[in-house]
């Protein structure tokens, strides 16, 4: 018997399944030393920003191999996970949705790529907050090693967590109603 929270069973129309499931697992892009290159921007865990958004104004621009980057081009709706990094307050795992243009920017070594396999079974941006939430919760504690200061995400845990996965429309319902509670978090924040 599956459960959520303190609720028995599942509701109608919901399934387990893990990331493994639902994405595609792309690694991080390392310079390359073949020709020919091609000049990118490589999103890394400094362009991850204190609220999970892309900030773009420090993206680093380097000289890639061309077959290497055509593999690890980001496109819109890719969920970028930092693999490598972290600190005491904050553990790897953090996740941003990317929003951008596809094929300008890749993402670097110590970070990967999860690619959703099916935008009709599930929508990258309820993903984002899943992660997010299980993220805030301190799940992603669990998920880590450690070795001389460097935290690690464990990747086999973290691919293999358990996502309480609903039908489209109620995933389409629960994105909506988180977007509408920022937004009154926001005009809140902002009339201080």
């Amino acid at each position: 018997m599956e459960r959520i929270g303190h609720y028995t069973q599942l509701p109608d129309g919901w399934c387990v399944v893990t990331l493994k499931d639902l994405c595609e697992n792309i690694n991080g892009l390392w310079k390359g030393k073949k020709e020919p290159f091609v000049n990118v921007g490589v999103i890394r865990n400094a362009n991850f920003t204190k609220d999970f958004k892309l900030d773009y104004s420090n993206i680093e621009y380097i000289d890639v191999e061309q077959r290497t980057f055509a593999k690890r081009h980001l496109e819109n709706g890719d969920l970028i996970v930092e693999k490598s990094g972290g600190s005491d307050n904050n553990p790897v795992g953090r996740t941003i949705l990317y929003e951008g243009k596809s094929g300008v920017f890749s993402f670097s070594n110590f970070t990967m790529v999860l690619r959703t396999r099916n935008n009709d079974i599930v929508l990258s941006k309820f993903l984002y907050y899943y992660i997010l939430a299980k993220y805030q919760k301190g799940d992603m504690r669990l998920m880590q090693t450690q070795t001389t200061g460097l935290r690690n995400l464990i990747l086999d845990k973290f691919l293999s967590m358990p996502i309480h996965l609903p039908p489209l429309s109620e995933q389409k319902r629960i994105i909506d109603r988180i977007e509408t509670i920022f937004t009154s978090l926001d005009m809140i924040m902002g009339s201080l």
